[in-house]
């Protein structure tokens, strides 16, 4: 796939699909161990829909995030269109890739996941024409959705305020591993051989920078109730949504939070993997919290998981998916498909009660 890119002038991005014309290309996939190839280029068919698996992205090319990114950027035109150095790029991303820690949940893998969704929601779902959004617009969103769980520790921003963690008085506990994940991230863009937005003026990278920050920020869960009241209040008006740089970005923000709580939106076989992911890191965090001797967060105990997980899973998306998706399809009709999974999901989980 790498020697395929970057494609060359005029090459329509389908061509990363079709058997190659180059003959040491079509040697070197012939040689390639078990179907390796064939099985990354079946993954990518479904790219534009919300059923890809990430899951078997992962298991082909063990850097699902990298190379899921890499693609988007290309097939969405945008590294011609704003110069991107192809070598900075990919050494970047694969920097962001090596930056994701082994949690079960919060991963590399989960954040290829919310940035597919989170370029599906943009392009398939309509945000993208809806909003009017300029090439920096979609470039900041992208690659938000890549990044935004950069260096998790598998611990959330209550544990780090529970037990005084350093992240947790450095960022005065207001949106602590979000604004530590978008740090990260722009102390990595200082060093010029990941400085992708070198090339910029500032004017570019200050519309690219303040995007991803708006972004990232909204997906602490702490300030869904303040963003999600925010939203429904927008869509009661009458004003176009691209005619004021505020909606743009709640617009945005709004696609991430989606992108980034999918899992109960998918299909049943990939929900149930991420909720068996969630599960064991959730009771990781409970078992630390037993060792502290403090009180175990709700839904983290594990010598409750067939009592608390069902109903967790239930009243997560009773109170806080079911109502944001509804609004969203509201916004953006062709997400709607997102509401039929979740309630199928849900009542996987009444079954199980």
């Amino acid at each position: 796939l790498q020697k395929r890119l970057p494609l060359q002038d005029g090459e329509d991005v389908s061509a990363l699909t079709r058997t190659p014309a180059d003959p040491e290309l079509a040697q070197m996939i012939e040689k390639a161990p078990g179907t390796v190839i064939a099985d990354t280029m079946k993954c990518f068919q479904k790219i534009d829909e919300c059923d890809m698996s990430v899951f078997d992205l992962e298991k082909s090319t063990g850097s699902a995030l990298s190379v899921c990114t890499y693609a988007i950027l290309y097939k969405l035109d945008l590294i011609n269109r704003l110069e991107l150095d192809d070598v900075k790029l990919r050494t970047f991303l694969a920097a962001v890739q090596a930056g994701y820690h082994p949690n079960p949940y919060h991963n590399s893998v989960h954040a290829a996941d919310v940035s597919q969704i989170n370029y599906f929601i943009m392009t398939k779902g309509g945000l993208i024409d809806k909003c009017k959004l300029s090439q920096e617009e979609v470039l900041a969103g992208i690659l938000a959705g890549s990044i935004h769980d950069y260096d998790h520790p598998g611990y959330n921003n209550n544990f780090h305020t529970r037990t005084n963690a350093y992240l947790s008085t450095l960022y005065n506990d207001r949106s602590i591993l979000e604004n530590h994940h978008l740090a990260c991230i722009f102390e990595m863009l200082r060093l010029p051989r990941y400085n992708i937005f070198s090339h910029m003026k500032e004017e570019q990278y200050r519309e690219i920078r303040d995007t991803m920050v708006e972004m990232v920020l909204s997906t602490d869960m702490g300030l869904h109730g303040k963003i999600f009241s925010q939203f429904r209040r927008r869509l009661g008006e009458c004003p176009e949504w691209h005619e004021r740089k505020d909606d743009i970005r709640l617009a945005l923000s709004m696609s991430i939070k989606m992108a980034d709580i999918s899992n109960c939106g998918r299909p049943k076989h990939l929900y149930l993997e991420w909720a068996k992911n969630i599960a064991t890191e959730f009771y990781n965090q409970g078992d630390v919290e037993q060792k502290l001797c403090i009180p175990i967060s709700p839904f983290m105990d594990r010598r409750k998981d067939k009592q608390e997980f069902p109903k967790g899973q239930i009243s997560f998306m009773n109170f806080i998916v079911v109502p944001m998706f509804e609004a969203i399809s509201e916004f953006l009709p062709p997400v709607e498909c997102s509401l039929q999974h979740t309630t199928e999901n849900k009542e996987y989980w009444q079954q199980q009660e």
